[in-house]
């Protein structure tokens, strides 16, 4: 059974790792979505502390940390909300609020601030996000859908799509997928390539990828589809965005010379980068990720929580 102290990344979780999160995430299917009640984590305490705006990865911890019985203290925007606004460093923070929960979930702005948070911490530290880093948690909700979505990872054509350079959920998404047997097409525009960080991971790893910006070709053949948006709020520039913004759209006619059915996913939120007319589309599977958030958020609390039943 995996064990963790933190999780503030995806890099160094092994193929047996993941799918041992996975699996206890799909044991706890029913209990996240209502039809049974476990109070797994009962007398805990989750706190969010969100630097960031959030929406679904917020939510969602909240929502598992709930259905196991636990309870919620939250900063929804730590900038302005908390001490951070009085100028408090993060292991100040961190070192505060420690007293009040047993489990931390931190978004932030900066890269390295997860990892800079657990390594103050007494209590688990879960990464919600950290600058253009990683997003862990995102990753394996990622990796649970394609899992749920295709029965398997293994031997699936995945092709990912958009700003790969500042898009944290497609960073770790890659590093998790860099654990099973896939062939990866990394789609974007000029200057917005998967970072050779990422890269030389997959290397190592002998995982076969190309990098194209040709997104009709790419979509042909492929099995997944992972459309992410253009990180306006990333980029030093402004101008940036609007030169490329609707450079690549993903759209039903698209898909509609694919030589299969294909399972399309996006973090979300949307912002042109994926029509609309794909809503209805039989592949389209990205109102039903973040279901699989809490799944995988409930499963990691669980773990990080010493509370994993022997019987999983």
């Amino acid at each position: 059974m995996v064990e963790l102290k933190h999780l503030t990344g995806l890099r160094d979780l092994s193929r047996k790792d993941i799918e041992d999160i996975l699996n206890i995430a799909l044991h706890l299917e029913e209990v996240c979505s209502g039809k049974k009640v476990f109070n797994l984590l009962e007398n805990k305490v989750l706190t969010t502390l969100f630097y960031e705006p959030s929406t679904r990865t917020r939510l969602s911890f909240e929502t598992a940390m709930h259905r196991l019985g636990g309870k919620v203290i939250s900063v929804a925007d730590a900038k302005t909300t908390s001490s951070a606004w009085k100028g408090e460093n993060i292991p100040d923070t961190i070192r505060t609020i420690d007293n009040y929960t047993d489990a931390i979930a931190i978004r932030h702005s900066e890269s390295g601030a997860a990892e800079m948070a657990a390594s103050y911490s007494r209590v688990p530290i879960l990464n919600a996000g950290d600058g253009t880093n990683e997003h862990p948690t995102q990753g394996l909700l990622d990796l649970l859908t394609i899992k749920k979505e295709r029965g398997t990872i293994d031997g699936l054509k995945i092709v990912l799509v958009g700003d790969l350079k500042h898009t944290r959920s497609t960073n770790s998404l890659t590093l998790g997928l860099s654990n099973f047997n896939v062939e990866l097409t990394l789609v974007s525009p000029p200057g917005f390539e998967t970072s050779q960080w990422i890269l030389d991971i997959l290397k190592k790893r002998n995982i076969p990828y190309t990098r194209t910006d040709d997104l009709r070709g790419s979509v042909k053949n492929a099995d997944v589809v992972y459309v992410c948006r253009i990180q306006k709020e990333r980029l030093a520039d402004p101008h940036e965005y609007d030169k490329i913004k609707g450079t690549y759209v993903l759209n039903r006619s698209l898909l509609e010379g694919a030589s299969r059915i294909i399972t399309v996913m996006h973090h979300l939120p949307r912002v042109g980068e994926l029509d609309e007319d794909v809503d209805d589309y039989p592949g389209a599977a990205y109102f039903r990720q973040p279901f699989n958030g809490v799944m995988v958020r409930a499963a990691l609390l669980a773990i990080l929580l010493n509370r994993v039943p022997e019987s999983f």
